[in-house]
């Protein structure tokens, strides 16, 4: 099979990922960087997901700005399911007070009635500015930080903010994560040389302007600001960036050890300022430790000044659109909307008011028998995983039985699981303007999220809009997500054949339960506490092993632009998902017919046209294989697959036995 790696928009089809081992012929070799050599016809033996997909890909244009196109999921059909939501609302009249409906309704309204560009100001957040601007310690600048996050919803200066505690899954902790950038420049990009320390100067003095006359002091408290944003990234561990869902980086401290890290602030004080109960923090869980030393050095009333312009910097960012129309320093930052004033409203409340909107998604949207026929899918899968975790003799017996033990105790959270909110809670939702009733949703939902700190949390209440098109595995509660947006066609189709549906949202469910046992999430008992050592020495070196085959398979055999190697440590968990979710769901299949429709529909839930920027961007960073890598490279070391298509030796799918991995067998 002849491999070509051209250099233009050939990622536009992606078939310029090599799938399989074949390498490149002499003629490939030959092709100039600027051509894009012809496709003979699609094989399956050749290229499963060219052959599933060309003609999609083919057909699927860019939008202008987008990196992607031609999904297998048309995202238009939940916008237009949302959008009848919300005007249907609109339209109607007399709801009860603190309901759902009621909010929405008046969210619509009040946005409708409110001149973002001609109204002034509102006077707290002036108030809010005037404060900032006259700020001249740390303590203060803290004191006003507490009041934006309780107040205003900005997310807390020290990042910080309640998590699972993935310890003791039932609780709560309070949680230090990373800055990941400054001013609008990540430190990702920083890194890689994206982006330049300009960007935070010329940002910061922008805003600075705002409240500065002198240019040349604004230019000065910019540059120092620059400088305290490399202080941190020099001291920022970038492999926690790069891999934010590795547990390995989460580490509870004791209060104690964290305010001395923290010597230079009140931080209990500022907790209490925010309105928690401090009594009930004897414990922080943080993933960066070296970078929360450099944020205490950096917290000096010497530095006042270019924190300040950085506080207020985040303040604009989330109230632009309320304060940058009276500031000339600002109006380049707003976005130009060219939709109707009625598109924007619905898109609005869309977008900020999606808790209201999700219950009534559910019950429009997500009927019982949905809901039966997704769960009894769930109940196969986990009986498929059953027989592959009691025929891994690989393992211990008593490894095997605690694996089926957390098996077992995973749940399953789905539509079904949504409540609508009390009314009588949310009375105090209400304005006579759409920034007083924006503003009071906002104090509601953050007072709740104080107030409910310590509170024992649910495996079975919804953590994830099922509005959104998503599926996740919680490994603290051993759970799995899976929202009613993704119960859609091509994932799943109440009219279609059960192994189209098994191959579609029944290959996710299986991904999503098989990360109960990747090489992240495997170090959660069956009760979802994080224990590395419940798994005995002995079968976690053979683990490790495995792992190691298949870090090598994956970087070995998969290139794409032939160029780029697929990450195989970075994206092991994610692959090894991918790959015990067809061994299970392959299992549940008992004839040629129903594994090709499986297969079919497999590589159609991947489909995707991406941009090349895009897919090396990905292959650098993402935990997640190219659409095509995920595809070809689980098919290449699947048997069934082999037998049903008679995959043979000098096919492009082709891998040799001795060179194909398994899960668990």
């Amino acid at each position: 099979m002849k491999r070509f790696a051209g250099l233009t928009l050939t990622a536009a089809m992606l078939l310029s990922a090599v799938a399989g081992c074949t390498m490149p012929t002499d003629e490939a070799a030959e092709t100039s960087e600027t051509e894009v050599a012809e496709l003979g016809e699609a094989r399956p033996q050749d290229d499963y997901y060219r052959y599933i997909n060309e003609q999609t890909l083919q057909d699927a244009e860019f939008e202008y700005g987008s990196v992607s196109a031609g999904e297998a999921f048309d995202a238009d059909l939940i916008n237009d399911q949302l959008e009848s939501i919300v005007t249907d609302i609109a339209s109607g009249s007399d709801y009860e007070i603190g309901s759902e409906e009621y909010i929405i309704k008046n969210a619509y309204d009040l946005y409708m009635a409110y001149d973002f560009e001609n109204s002034d100001i509102p006077e707290d957040l002036a108030a809010v500015i005037e404060r900032i601007d006259n700020c001249t310690t740390i303590e203060e600048l803290l004191q006003i930080d507490a009041d934006l996050v309780r107040d205003y919803g900005v997310m807390s200066f020290l990042n910080l903010a309640p998590d699972i505690n993935p310890y003791v899954p039932e609780e709560m902790v309070m949680s230090i994560s990373q800055t990941t950038g400054v001013m609008g420049l990540s430190f990702t990009e920083l890194r890689d040389g994206n982006g330049t320390i300009n960007v935070i100067k010329n940002n910061a003095q922008i805003v600075i302007m705002t409240c500065e006359d002198d240019i040349s002091v604004a230019e000065d408290t910019a540059t120092d600001l620059a400088y305290l944003a490399l202080d941190i990234y020099s001291a920022t561990d970038m492999d926690v960036i790069d891999d934010p869902m590795n547990y390995e980086y989460r580490v509870l401290y004791p209060a104690d050890e964290i305010e001395e890290m923290y010597s230079n602030i009140d931080l209990e004080g500022y907790l209490a300022d925010i309105g928690y109960d401090t009594s009930l923090i004897d414990e922080y869980c943080i993933n960066d430790p070296g970078q929360i030393e450099a944020m205490n050095s950096i917290l000096i009333d010497e530095n006042i000044e270019a924190l300040k312009a950085w506080e207020l910097g985040r303040f604009y960012a989330q109230y632009s659109r309320y304060i940058a129309p009276h500031y000339p320093e600002l109006t380049g930052y707003i976005a130009v909307d060219y939709d109707s004033k009625e598109e924007q409203a619905v898109d609005e409340v869309v977008l900020e008011f999606s808790a209201e909107t999700d219950p009534i998604y559910v019950e429009r949207y997500y009927s019982p028998e949905t809901d039966e026929a997704l769960r009894s899918m769930c109940d196969d899968i986990k009986a498929g995983y059953v027989d592959l975790i009691s025929g891994a003799e690989w393992l211990s017996e008593e490894t095997r039985e605690e694996l089926l033990i957390k098996l077992d105790n995973i749940v399953y959270v789905t539509g079904s699981d949504v409540v609508r909110h009390d009314p009588s809670e949310y009375t105090d939702v209400t304005g006579d303007n759409y920034y007083e009733l924006y503003i009071s949703y906002i104090r509601h939902n953050q007072n709740s999220m104080v107030t409910e700190f310590g509170d024992p949390l649910s495996r079975t209440e919804p953590m994830m809009l099922m509005q959104e098109f998503n599926a996740c595995y919680h490994p603290s509660f051993n759970n799995i997500t899976i929202t009613c947006a993704i119960t859609n066609a091509p994932f799943f189709d109440a009219d279609a054949n059960y192994y189209t549906n098994l191959g579609g949202l029944g290959m996710v469910i299986a991904h999503e339960m098989g990360h109960a046992f990747d090489s992240n999430c495997i170090l959660f008992d069956s009760n979802g506490i994080y224990d590395p050592s419940w798994i005995p020495d002995e079968d976690m070196q053979t683990l490790l092993d495995r792992y190691d085959q298949a870090v090598s398979y994956f970087e070995d055999n998969f290139i794409v632009f032939g160029v780029y190697h697929v990450d195989g440590e970075k994206t092991l968990g994610e692959n090894y998902a991918d790959l015990g979710a067809m061994e299970c769901i392959t299992s549940l299949c008992s004839t040629d017919e129903e594994l090709i429709l499986l297969f079919e529909n497999f590589a159609r839930i991947w489909c995707e046209k991406t941009t090349d920027s895009a897919i090396v961007d990905q292959i650098a960073y993402d935990v997640h294989s190219p659409s095509i890598v995920r595809v070809n490279a689980i098919l290449s070391t699947t048997d069934a697959f082999y037998e049903v298509y008679d995959v043979s030796e000098g096919d492009g799918m082709y891998i040799a036995p001795e060179n194909r991995i398994s899960r668990w067998y």
